[in-house]
C-alpha cells in the first residue's frame, strides 16, 4: 500500500498543528484586564450614584411633604385673615381701635 492514503504535511501545518489554541498572548491578557477593571470601575460608579440619588430623592420627598403642609395651614391662615370678624379681632386686640360709641378700657401699667 504505501502512502497512498496518507498525505504529508508541511512543516509549516505541523508547526499550527502543535501549537493551535494553546499560548495564550499577554496582550490580549492585559487588554482584557483592563477592560474587566474599566467595566468594573463603571459599574460601581453607576451603583454609587444611584443610591445617592435615591438618598436625596427620599430626603426631598420629606422635604416636599413638610412643605405641602405648611402651604395648606397658610392657606387656611389667608383665609381666617380675609374674614370681616378676624380683621375686628386683630383691631381691637393689637391696634387698641373701638366702634363708634365704646369705651376703651385698659389697665395701668406699673
Amino acid at each position: 500500500m504505501g502512502w497512498k492514503g496518507r498525505t504529508r504535511l508541511t512543516k509549516r501545518q505541523t508547526k499550527k498543528q502543535k501549537t493551535s489554541g494553546k499560548r495564550i498572548r499577554p496582550g490580549y491578557v492585559l487588554a482584557w484586564t483592563f477592560f474587566l477593571v474599566l467595566t468594573a470601575s463603571s459599574a460601581w460608579n453607576v451603583w454609587n450614584l444611584y443610591v445617592n440619588t435615591e438618598e436625596k430623592m427620599a430626603k426631598l420627598n420629606s422635604e416636599k411633604a413638610q412643605l405641602i403642609q405648611e402651604q395648606k395651614k397658610l392657606e387656611e391662615e389667608i383665609a381666617l385673615l380675609n374674614t370681616p370678624s378676624y380683621i375686628e379681632q386683630l383691631a381691637r386686640e393689637q391696634l387698641g381701635l373701638v366702634k363708634k360709641g365704646e369705651i376703651l378700657i385698659a389697665p395701668r401699667s406699673p
